[in-house]
Protein backbone atom coordinates (compact mmCIF):
# COMPACT_ATOMS: atom_id res chain seq x y z
CA UNK A 1 0.00 0.00 0.00
CA UNK A 2 1.06 3.74 -0.02
CA UNK A 3 2.19 3.61 3.19
CA UNK A 4 4.42 1.32 4.43
CA UNK A 5 3.18 1.45 8.36
CA UNK A 6 -0.29 1.15 7.19
CA UNK A 7 0.30 -2.26 6.32
CA UNK A 8 1.55 -3.51 10.24
CA UNK A 9 -0.99 -0.99 11.80
CA UNK A 10 -4.18 -2.03 13.54
CA UNK A 11 -7.24 -3.09 11.60
CA UNK A 12 -9.52 -0.57 13.70
CA UNK A 13 -11.58 1.56 11.24
CA UNK A 14 -9.84 4.49 13.04
CA UNK A 15 -6.73 3.63 11.66
CA UNK A 16 -8.09 4.00 7.89
CA UNK A 17 -10.40 7.01 8.41
CA UNK A 18 -7.06 9.03 7.82
CA UNK A 19 -6.48 7.17 4.34
CA UNK A 20 -9.43 9.38 2.94
CA UNK A 21 -10.21 12.05 5.34
CA UNK A 22 -7.67 15.59 5.27
CA UNK A 23 -9.07 17.81 8.36
CA UNK A 24 -8.87 21.60 7.77
CA UNK A 25 -6.10 22.80 9.41
CA UNK A 26 -8.14 26.29 10.00
CA UNK A 27 -11.30 24.76 10.65
CA UNK A 28 -11.86 24.14 14.75
CA UNK A 29 -11.14 20.92 15.84
CA UNK A 30 -12.67 18.51 18.50
CA UNK A 31 -11.30 16.26 21.11
CA UNK A 32 -8.37 16.50 23.09
CA UNK A 33 -5.02 15.07 21.92
CA UNK A 34 -2.15 13.43 24.45
CA UNK A 35 0.60 15.80 24.95
CA UNK A 36 4.05 14.94 26.35
CA UNK A 37 6.99 17.25 27.17
CA UNK A 38 10.50 16.15 27.55
CA UNK A 39 12.29 18.53 28.72
CA UNK A 40 16.23 19.05 27.84
CA UNK A 41 19.48 19.42 30.18
CA UNK A 42 22.48 21.84 28.52
CA UNK A 43 24.94 20.13 26.33
CA UNK A 44 26.14 19.85 23.67
CA UNK A 45 26.61 18.13 20.04
CA UNK A 46 26.43 13.90 19.49
CA UNK A 47 28.22 12.79 16.35
CA UNK A 48 25.79 12.30 13.87
CA UNK A 49 26.62 12.69 9.92
CA UNK A 50 28.73 11.50 6.99
CA UNK A 51 29.86 14.38 4.48
CA UNK A 52 27.03 15.45 2.23
CA UNK A 53 26.89 17.60 -0.90
CA UNK A 54 24.99 20.23 1.57
CA UNK A 55 27.93 19.92 4.13
CA UNK A 56 30.32 20.81 1.49
CA UNK A 57 28.64 23.96 1.19
CA UNK A 58 28.00 25.00 4.02
CA UNK A 59 30.36 25.73 7.49
CA UNK A 60 29.39 24.68 10.35
CA UNK A 61 26.63 26.94 12.18
CA UNK A 62 27.83 28.94 15.38
CA UNK A 63 28.07 27.07 18.47
CA UNK A 64 24.66 27.98 19.92
CA UNK A 65 22.59 28.50 23.58
CA UNK A 66 19.38 28.37 25.04
CA UNK A 67 16.65 26.00 24.99
CA UNK A 68 14.75 25.70 21.49
CA UNK A 69 11.13 23.69 20.77
CA UNK A 70 10.77 20.94 18.94
CA UNK A 71 7.05 18.99 18.57
CA UNK A 72 6.39 15.50 17.31
CA UNK A 73 2.90 13.82 16.02
CA UNK A 74 2.01 10.20 16.05
CA UNK A 75 0.22 7.63 16.39
CA UNK A 76 0.14 5.69 19.16
CA UNK A 77 -3.32 4.80 21.04
CA UNK A 78 -5.57 2.05 19.95
CA UNK A 79 -2.78 1.15 16.90
CA UNK A 80 -1.40 -1.77 17.92
CA UNK A 81 1.98 -0.49 18.78
CA UNK A 82 2.78 0.56 15.10
CA UNK A 83 4.97 3.10 15.87
CA UNK A 84 5.73 3.16 19.54
CA UNK A 85 9.55 2.07 19.16
CA UNK A 86 10.16 4.71 16.21
CA UNK A 87 9.05 7.40 18.69
CA UNK A 88 10.64 5.45 21.77
CA UNK A 89 14.28 6.18 19.36
CA UNK A 90 13.08 9.67 18.69
CA UNK A 91 12.84 10.39 22.44
CA UNK A 92 15.81 8.55 23.25
CA UNK A 93 17.91 10.76 20.85
CA UNK A 94 16.65 14.10 22.69
CA UNK A 95 17.24 13.06 26.10
CA UNK A 96 20.62 11.15 25.38
CA UNK A 97 22.42 14.11 23.84
CA UNK A 98 20.42 16.53 26.18
CA UNK A 99 22.43 14.49 29.48
CA UNK A 100 25.58 14.71 27.33
CA UNK A 101 25.33 19.03 26.81
CA UNK A 102 23.14 19.23 23.92
CA UNK A 103 22.98 19.62 20.15
CA UNK A 104 25.19 22.24 18.82
CA UNK A 105 24.86 23.95 22.43
CA UNK A 106 21.15 24.16 22.18
CA UNK A 107 18.89 21.94 24.95
CA UNK A 108 16.09 20.61 23.19
CA UNK A 109 12.57 20.64 24.43
CA UNK A 110 10.97 17.73 22.94
CA UNK A 111 6.67 17.84 22.84
CA UNK A 112 5.22 15.06 21.10
CA UNK A 113 1.42 14.91 20.32
CA UNK A 114 -0.79 11.30 20.18
CA UNK A 115 -3.02 12.14 17.47
CA UNK A 116 -4.51 8.72 17.81
CA UNK A 117 -4.40 8.25 13.66
CA UNK A 118 -6.76 10.77 13.92
CA UNK A 119 -6.75 13.70 11.27
CA UNK A 120 -8.75 16.33 13.45
CA UNK A 121 -6.33 15.60 16.33
CA UNK A 122 -3.70 15.76 14.41
CA UNK A 123 -4.94 19.13 13.00
CA UNK A 124 -5.19 20.66 16.19
CA UNK A 125 -2.09 18.85 17.27
CA UNK A 126 -0.50 21.22 14.40
CA UNK A 127 -1.87 24.20 15.58
CA UNK A 128 -0.59 23.59 19.13
CA UNK A 129 3.04 22.96 18.50
CA UNK A 130 3.09 25.48 16.33
CA UNK A 131 2.40 27.98 18.87
CA UNK A 132 5.15 26.45 20.90
CA UNK A 133 7.22 27.82 17.75
CA UNK A 134 8.91 24.79 17.36
CA UNK A 135 11.51 25.12 15.11
CA UNK A 136 10.70 21.87 13.15
CA UNK A 137 8.66 18.60 13.77
CA UNK A 138 11.03 15.75 13.91
CA UNK A 139 10.29 12.01 13.74
CA UNK A 140 6.67 12.51 12.72
CA UNK A 141 4.90 9.14 12.26
CA UNK A 142 0.98 9.61 11.89
CA UNK A 143 -1.48 8.18 9.90
CA UNK A 144 -2.55 11.65 9.41
CA UNK A 145 0.33 13.09 8.61
CA UNK A 146 -2.08 14.86 5.18
CA UNK A 147 -3.70 16.28 7.55
CA UNK A 148 -1.32 18.97 8.64
CA UNK A 149 1.42 19.50 5.95
CA UNK A 150 0.09 22.41 4.41
CA UNK A 151 -0.53 23.98 7.45
CA UNK A 152 3.36 23.43 8.36
CA UNK A 153 4.13 24.94 5.37
CA UNK A 154 2.30 27.47 5.56
CA UNK A 155 3.79 28.35 8.37
CA UNK A 156 7.47 27.39 7.56
CA UNK A 157 7.84 24.71 9.43
CA UNK A 158 10.24 21.85 8.28
CA UNK A 159 9.27 18.04 9.18
CA UNK A 160 12.18 15.99 9.47
CA UNK A 161 12.99 12.30 9.57
CA UNK A 162 9.75 11.20 9.67
CA UNK A 163 7.69 8.16 8.46
CA UNK A 164 5.84 8.67 5.51
CA UNK A 165 1.56 7.19 5.79
CA UNK A 166 0.67 9.26 2.62
CA UNK A 167 2.20 11.00 -0.50
CA UNK A 168 2.08 14.11 1.59
CA UNK A 169 5.50 14.12 1.57
CA UNK A 170 6.23 14.27 -2.24
CA UNK A 171 6.63 16.90 -4.18
CA UNK A 172 4.50 19.46 -4.62
CA UNK A 173 5.60 19.34 -0.74
CA UNK A 174 8.53 21.72 0.07
CA UNK A 175 8.94 20.89 3.77
CA UNK A 176 8.82 17.38 4.39
CA UNK A 177 12.16 15.42 4.54
CA UNK A 178 11.04 11.54 5.06
CA UNK A 179 13.62 8.86 6.50
CA UNK A 180 11.07 5.82 6.38
CA UNK A 181 8.60 5.63 2.79
CA UNK A 182 7.00 2.72 1.07
CA UNK A 183 5.74 2.70 -1.85
CA UNK A 184 3.93 6.02 -2.84
CA UNK A 185 2.36 6.73 -7.00
CA UNK A 186 3.52 6.43 -8.79
CA UNK A 187 7.02 5.64 -7.04
CA UNK A 188 7.71 1.14 -6.17
CA UNK A 189 10.67 -0.64 -4.83
CA UNK A 190 11.68 -3.64 -5.47
CA UNK A 191 12.95 -4.56 -1.73
CA UNK A 192 12.18 -7.87 -0.57
CA UNK A 193 12.04 -9.21 -4.41
CA UNK A 194 15.63 -9.54 -4.29
CA UNK A 195 16.46 -11.64 -1.72
CA UNK A 196 13.29 -14.11 -3.00
CA UNK A 197 14.52 -14.40 -6.12
CA UNK A 198 18.13 -15.48 -4.50
CA UNK A 199 16.23 -18.10 -2.37
CA UNK A 200 14.42 -19.73 -5.46
CA UNK A 201 11.38 -17.73 -5.89
CA UNK A 202 10.36 -18.09 -8.75
CA UNK A 203 6.46 -17.82 -9.04
CA UNK A 204 4.95 -14.89 -6.53
CA UNK A 205 1.12 -15.03 -5.24
CA UNK A 206 0.21 -11.59 -3.57
CA UNK A 207 -2.28 -11.17 -0.77
CA UNK A 208 -3.63 -7.69 0.12
CA UNK A 209 -6.62 -6.52 2.35
CA UNK A 210 -9.16 -5.36 0.33
CA UNK A 211 -9.10 -1.33 0.69
CA UNK A 212 -7.46 0.98 -2.50
CA UNK A 213 -3.91 1.36 -0.60
CA UNK A 214 -3.62 -1.61 0.20
CA UNK A 215 -3.91 -2.88 -3.34
CA UNK A 216 -1.81 -0.42 -4.70
CA UNK A 217 1.05 -1.67 -2.45
CA UNK A 218 0.61 -5.20 -3.88
CA UNK A 219 0.50 -3.77 -7.21
CA UNK A 220 3.95 -2.21 -6.60
CA UNK A 221 5.24 -5.06 -5.21
CA UNK A 222 4.32 -7.27 -8.40
CA UNK A 223 6.32 -4.42 -10.49
CA UNK A 224 9.14 -4.91 -8.02
CA UNK A 225 8.69 -8.83 -9.14
CA UNK A 226 8.86 -8.28 -12.51
CA UNK A 227 11.66 -5.81 -12.27
CA UNK A 228 13.34 -9.59 -11.09
CA UNK A 229 12.64 -11.33 -13.35
CA UNK A 230 10.21 -13.46 -10.68
CA UNK A 231 6.44 -14.57 -12.46
CA UNK A 232 3.84 -13.13 -10.63
CA UNK A 233 1.08 -15.74 -11.18
CA UNK A 234 -2.96 -15.71 -10.61
CA UNK A 235 -4.50 -11.94 -9.83
CA UNK A 236 -3.99 -10.06 -6.44
CA UNK A 237 -6.02 -12.19 -3.48
CA UNK A 238 -7.96 -9.89 -1.42
CA UNK A 239 -8.83 -10.47 2.18
CA UNK A 240 -11.35 -8.40 4.15
CA UNK A 241 -10.05 -6.34 7.17
CA UNK A 242 -11.87 -8.37 9.77
CA UNK A 243 -10.59 -11.36 7.98
CA UNK A 244 -9.14 -13.99 10.59
CA UNK A 245 -8.97 -17.25 8.68
CA UNK A 246 -6.21 -16.71 5.93
CA UNK A 247 -6.73 -20.69 5.18
CA UNK A 248 -8.73 -19.74 1.58
CA UNK A 249 -6.49 -16.80 0.68
CA UNK A 250 -3.45 -19.22 0.91
CA UNK A 251 -5.39 -22.00 -0.66
CA UNK A 252 -5.78 -19.86 -3.72
CA UNK A 253 -2.28 -18.68 -3.37
CA UNK A 254 -0.88 -22.02 -3.42
CA UNK A 255 -3.58 -23.22 -6.44
CA UNK A 256 -1.81 -20.88 -8.74
CA UNK A 257 1.54 -22.89 -8.23
CA UNK A 258 3.59 -19.85 -6.08
CA UNK A 259 6.39 -21.33 -4.42
CA UNK A 260 6.54 -17.23 -2.69
CA UNK A 261 3.34 -15.36 -0.96
CA UNK A 262 3.79 -11.66 -0.63
CA UNK A 263 1.72 -10.14 2.31
CA UNK A 264 0.14 -6.34 1.46
CA UNK A 265 -1.56 -6.89 4.96
CA UNK A 266 -1.54 -5.51 8.61
CA UNK A 267 0.86 -7.59 11.15
CA UNK A 268 -2.22 -9.36 12.00
CA UNK A 269 -2.74 -10.69 8.47
CA UNK A 270 0.99 -11.56 8.25
CA UNK A 271 0.72 -13.67 11.35
CA UNK A 272 -2.74 -15.23 10.18
CA UNK A 273 -1.52 -15.98 6.89
CA UNK A 274 1.58 -17.99 8.02
CA UNK A 275 0.07 -19.95 10.43
CA UNK A 276 -2.93 -21.05 7.81
CA UNK A 277 0.40 -21.69 5.68
CA UNK A 278 2.07 -24.15 8.33
CA UNK A 279 -1.38 -25.74 8.66
CA UNK A 280 -2.03 -26.33 4.91
CA UNK A 281 1.48 -27.26 4.47
CA UNK A 282 2.83 -24.62 1.92
CA UNK A 283 6.72 -25.53 1.72
CA UNK A 284 7.31 -21.93 -0.12
CA UNK A 285 8.81 -18.51 0.69
CA UNK A 286 6.18 -15.68 2.92
CA UNK A 287 7.10 -12.10 2.25
CA UNK A 288 6.26 -9.98 5.46
CA UNK A 289 6.31 -6.20 4.90
CA UNK A 290 8.25 -5.20 7.66
CA UNK A 291 9.71 -6.96 10.80
CA UNK A 292 8.28 -5.13 13.37
CA UNK A 293 5.76 -7.15 15.58
CA UNK A 294 6.15 -10.49 13.66
CA UNK A 295 8.43 -12.33 16.22
CA UNK A 296 6.37 -12.80 19.19
CA UNK A 297 3.25 -13.96 17.67
CA UNK A 298 4.95 -16.74 15.19
CA UNK A 299 6.65 -18.09 18.15
CA UNK A 300 4.46 -20.84 18.26
CA UNK A 301 5.05 -21.65 14.97
CA UNK A 302 8.55 -20.25 14.61
CA UNK A 303 10.41 -23.47 14.03
CA UNK A 304 8.63 -24.55 11.00
CA UNK A 305 9.24 -20.98 9.59
CA UNK A 306 12.92 -20.91 9.93
CA UNK A 307 14.39 -19.58 6.71
CA UNK A 308 11.26 -19.48 5.12
CA UNK A 309 10.22 -15.85 6.21
CA UNK A 310 12.06 -12.74 4.60
CA UNK A 311 11.34 -8.77 4.95
CA UNK A 312 13.16 -5.90 4.31
CA UNK A 313 13.94 -2.86 7.04
CA UNK A 314 14.83 0.65 6.86
CA UNK A 315 18.17 0.50 9.30
CA UNK A 316 20.36 -1.68 10.87
CA UNK A 317 19.59 -4.62 13.49
CA UNK A 318 20.07 -3.64 17.64
CA UNK A 319 22.06 -6.98 17.61
CA UNK A 320 25.01 -5.67 14.92
CA UNK A 321 26.28 -3.19 16.89
CA UNK A 322 29.16 -5.48 17.14
CA UNK A 323 29.69 -6.79 13.29
CA UNK A 324 28.67 -3.20 11.94
CA UNK A 325 31.40 -1.32 13.68
CA UNK A 326 29.11 2.03 13.43
CA UNK A 327 30.05 4.37 16.04
CA UNK A 328 26.51 5.62 15.95
CA UNK A 329 24.96 2.13 16.81
CA UNK A 330 26.90 1.43 19.50
CA UNK A 331 25.58 5.36 20.60
CA UNK A 332 21.69 4.71 20.01
CA UNK A 333 21.86 1.25 22.12
CA UNK A 334 23.24 2.78 24.79
CA UNK A 335 21.08 5.80 24.90
CA UNK A 336 17.89 3.66 23.85
CA UNK A 337 18.52 0.98 26.85
CA UNK A 338 19.00 3.81 28.85
CA UNK A 339 15.95 6.01 28.20
CA UNK A 340 13.82 4.60 26.20
CA UNK A 341 14.88 0.02 27.57
CA UNK A 342 11.95 -1.53 26.52
CA UNK A 343 12.44 -0.78 22.73
CA UNK A 344 15.41 -1.56 22.53
CA UNK A 345 15.98 -5.21 20.84
CA UNK A 346 13.44 -2.49 18.61
CA UNK A 347 14.99 -2.24 15.24
CA UNK A 348 12.43 0.65 14.85
CA UNK A 349 13.27 2.20 17.82
CA UNK A 350 17.19 2.78 15.50
CA UNK A 351 15.15 4.30 12.91
CA UNK A 352 13.59 6.57 15.39
CA UNK A 353 17.55 7.58 16.63
CA UNK A 354 18.21 8.51 12.76
CA UNK A 355 15.51 10.79 12.19
CA UNK A 356 17.16 12.49 15.22
CA UNK A 357 20.41 11.98 13.47
CA UNK A 358 19.26 13.82 10.32
CA UNK A 359 17.55 16.85 12.37
CA UNK A 360 21.06 17.48 13.94
CA UNK A 361 22.74 17.74 10.65
CA UNK A 362 21.03 20.40 10.07
CA UNK A 363 21.33 22.11 13.66
CA UNK A 364 24.85 21.97 13.75
CA UNK A 365 25.25 22.97 10.00
CA UNK A 366 22.75 25.84 9.71
CA UNK A 367 21.66 26.13 13.55
CA UNK A 368 17.85 26.59 14.42
CA UNK A 369 16.47 29.07 12.02
CA UNK A 370 13.52 27.15 10.60
CA UNK A 371 14.21 28.63 7.49
CA UNK A 372 17.51 27.81 6.98
CA UNK A 373 17.17 24.37 8.19
CA UNK A 374 14.41 23.86 5.09
CA UNK A 375 16.87 25.60 2.77
CA UNK A 376 19.50 23.59 3.96
CA UNK A 377 17.42 19.84 4.06
CA UNK A 378 16.44 21.23 0.54
CA UNK A 379 19.95 20.90 -1.07
CA UNK A 380 21.36 17.73 0.96
CA UNK A 381 22.42 14.11 -0.65
CA UNK A 382 23.44 11.13 0.11
CA UNK A 383 22.95 11.25 3.40
CA UNK A 384 23.42 8.28 5.36
CA UNK A 385 22.36 8.82 8.55
CA UNK A 386 25.93 8.29 10.25
CA UNK A 387 25.60 4.82 8.99
CA UNK A 388 22.45 3.79 10.46
CA UNK A 389 20.42 3.84 7.17
CA UNK A 390 21.25 3.85 3.92
CA UNK A 391 21.44 6.80 2.11
CA UNK A 392 18.57 9.22 0.80
CA UNK A 393 19.08 12.56 -1.44
CA UNK A 394 16.30 15.30 -0.90
CA UNK A 395 16.93 17.80 -3.75
CA UNK A 396 13.79 16.14 -5.55
CA UNK A 397 11.91 16.00 -2.34
CA UNK A 398 10.52 12.84 -0.49
CA UNK A 399 10.46 9.32 -2.11
CA UNK A 400 11.01 5.94 -0.90
CA UNK A 401 14.02 4.62 0.81
CA UNK A 402 16.07 2.80 -2.19
CA UNK A 403 18.37 1.10 0.37
CA UNK A 404 17.24 -1.29 2.60
CA UNK A 405 18.77 -4.22 4.66
CA UNK A 406 17.44 -7.40 3.58
CA UNK A 407 16.06 -10.16 6.37
CA UNK A 408 15.53 -13.27 7.07
CA UNK A 409 13.90 -15.23 10.01
CA UNK A 410 16.44 -17.73 12.06
CA UNK A 411 16.32 -19.18 15.56
CA UNK A 412 13.38 -16.61 16.64
CA UNK A 413 14.94 -13.52 15.49
CA UNK A 414 15.75 -11.33 12.07
CA UNK A 415 19.12 -12.25 10.58
CA UNK A 416 20.91 -10.62 7.53
CA UNK A 417 19.38 -12.63 4.22
CA UNK A 418 22.13 -14.68 2.30
CA UNK A 419 21.58 -11.68 -0.74
CA UNK A 420 22.58 -9.41 1.96
CA UNK A 421 25.75 -7.31 1.90
CA UNK A 422 27.84 -7.42 4.63
CA UNK A 423 27.62 -5.45 7.73
CA UNK A 424 27.13 -2.17 7.53
CA UNK A 425 26.58 -1.84 3.84
CA UNK A 426 22.55 -2.15 2.76
CA UNK A 427 21.53 -2.97 -0.62
CA UNK A 428 20.50 -0.49 -2.80
CA UNK A 429 18.30 -0.56 -6.22
CA UNK A 430 16.44 1.81 -8.51
CA UNK A 431 12.65 2.80 -8.01
CA UNK A 432 10.23 1.57 -10.56
CA UNK A 433 7.05 2.25 -12.21
CA UNK A 434 4.01 0.01 -11.66
CA UNK A 435 5.41 -1.24 -14.89
CA UNK A 436 8.50 -2.33 -13.37
CA UNK A 437 10.38 -0.19 -15.88
CA UNK A 438 13.64 1.61 -13.46
CA UNK A 439 12.95 5.38 -12.71
CA UNK A 440 16.41 6.99 -13.24
CA UNK A 441 14.98 10.57 -12.53
CA UNK A 442 12.06 11.08 -9.63
CA UNK A 443 11.76 14.53 -10.93
CA UNK A 444 10.76 13.12 -14.60
CA UNK A 445 8.30 10.83 -12.74
CA UNK A 446 6.30 12.83 -9.68
CA UNK A 447 4.26 15.77 -11.26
Amino acid sequence: MKLFARLFASRRPLAFAALAVLAAIGVSACGSSKKEEKPAAETKASATSSTTEAAKSSEAAPTGHGTINVGNISSIANLGGTFNAFRAGVEAFFEYNNAKGGINGYKIHFTTIDDEGNPTKAAQAARTLVSEKVVAIVGEASLADAATQKYFESQGIPVIGGWATSSAWEAPSKNMFVSLQGPQKPLCASWSNETAKAMKVTKMAFIAQDFPDAIYDAECREAGAKAYGIQVVGKIITTSLTQTDYRPAIQQAMATGANGIYFSTGADGQIAGMEAGVQLGFKGLYIATQPAGLLKPLAPIASKLEGHVITSAFSLLPSEVSSAGVPELATAEEGIKKYQPQYASEITAVSGWAAGVLFAEALKHVGAEPSKITEYMQKLENFDFAGLQGPMSYTEGSHPNECTLPLVLEKDEWVRAPSAEPAPKFNCHSLVTLEGKEIKKISEIVK
